[in-house]
């Protein structure tokens, strides 16, 4: 298959265009190698920046392909391409495209962060403006909406009275390590926002739909209305409901992202899988790392306590149970034994309980010793006396 046939069908997917017969060779091509599977991973996060947009404001794709296509026709002419070059072709159109749509919009700063960078949650305003999300209230006017920090770790929009029409603009809010925080969305939605979390929204919600963007985890109460479904982009899973409750988990770091409803129904869609319908306490859950996904029956509890400042784990592996708690204390972690990551435990970890206090709880409760230095935990297995 030649390297042109491969972008149309990409571009197709990306678009949620394809056939069933380009979604076939799709699958093939990507399933052929690990390398395969990481540049379309970059094509797709690019596509997802260009596409982005003002659903009322359209620009042409097909130009942008015809463009980049020409030029790279031309440099065929005098040397092969290599295969990074045809790779970095697709990323061209998908650059071009963007650079159209965004020559028409107001400039925005609105981009991945580096979550190290912050140390309170923060606030992206289109023009560039961070705002940190500190103790002191605040409120602010904004086109076609107000919003206000209540200085209780809940940002809120409350939408104006419309005008014929209305501009939209995206807000980005960062959650670093240790933090937690509230939003209250204009449309009456709610959403808890875990530690080590980002959300992209719009300040007012037009057209026939409601679309935010998240990466990290958060718990969603989303306010009902049969007209406008609401839409997540949860990091490679697409969740639409109407009105319901429901987590999402979506770490870039985690090999599996996962949905879990606690009341109402959502359609999930993961990637180029088909579209599936769970009901409350059911988890769709995706493995990144073989594309496969499950359902299961679960206590929703032990993946939404987290809300309240608490988390519960049941027969969880120490693994596991250490990943959570990172996003809640700044530490990192040393295993004597790579095994010891098994070892299974039950627990409740209390948001404002101390580290130390933590570790002596499951050092007592087992056979391995957990220790810690500075910012290190070190986990040892405890030798046993003869």
């Amino acid at each position: 298959m030649n390297s042109e046939t491969i972008y149309q069908i990409i571009h197709s997917i990306l678009a949620d265009e394809a056939t069933d017969e380009e979604h076939r060779i799709f699958t093939e091509w990507l399933d052929t190698s690990d390398a395969n599977q990481a540049e379309y991973e970059k094509i797709k996060r690019l596509y997802q920046v260009a596409s982005y947009r003002d659903k009322n404001k359209t620009f042409n794709t097909e130009f942008a392909w015809k463009q980049v296509r020409k030029q790279t026709i031309a440099k065929k002419k005098t040397f092969r391409l290599p295969i990074w070059t045809r790779y970095a072709a697709m990323i061209a159109i998908i650059v071009f495209i963007g650079m159209i749509y965004f020559s028409k919009q107001p400039a925005s700063t609105i981009s991945e962060v580096n979550m190290e960078e912050f140390s309170q949650p923060t606030l992206l305003l289109e023009n560039g403006e961070k705002i940190a999300l500190t103790e002191e209230s605040f409120s602010m006017q904004e086109k076609h909406v107000v919003i206000k920090n209540d200085a209780k770790n809940k940002l809120v929009y409350e939408p104006q009275e419309e005008e014929e029409e209305i501009t939209i603009q995206n807000n980005h809010l960062v959650i670093p390590k240790g933090k937690t925080y509230q939003l209250l969305l204009s449309d009456g939605t709610r959403i808890w926002l875990n530690s080590e979390t980002e959300i992209t929204y719009p300040t007012r919600f037009v057209g026939n739909k409601r679309e935010i963007t998240l990466i990290g985890e958060a718990f969603l109460e989303v306010a009902k209305n049969k007209e406008k479904p609401f839409i997540v982009n949860a990091n490679g899973m697409e969740i639409k409901v109407l009105g319901t409750s429901f987590n999402v988990s979506c770490y870039t770091a985690d090999n599996t992202i996962s949905t879990t409803l606690v009341e109402g129904s959502v359609s999930v869609k993961a990637e180029n899988k088909k579209t599936v319908t769970i009901t409350p306490s059911e988890q769709f859950i995706y493995n990144r790392d073989n594309t496969k996904t499950a359902i299961r029956i679960v206590n929703t509890e032990l993946f939404t306590s987290w809300i309240d400042g608490k988390y519960i784990f049941k027969d969880a592996t120490l693994e596991d149970i250490i990943k959570k708690l990172q996003r809640w204390y700044d530490f990192s972690v040393n295993y004597e034994d790579e095994k010891l990551k098994h070892n299974r435990y039950s627990l409740v970890a209390e948001r404002d309980t101390n580290i130390d206090q933590l570790l002596e709880v499951i050092s007592y409760t087992s056979n391995i010793k957990l220790e810690r230095t500075n910012n290190i935990i070190y986990i040892k297995k405890i030798k046993e006396e003869r």
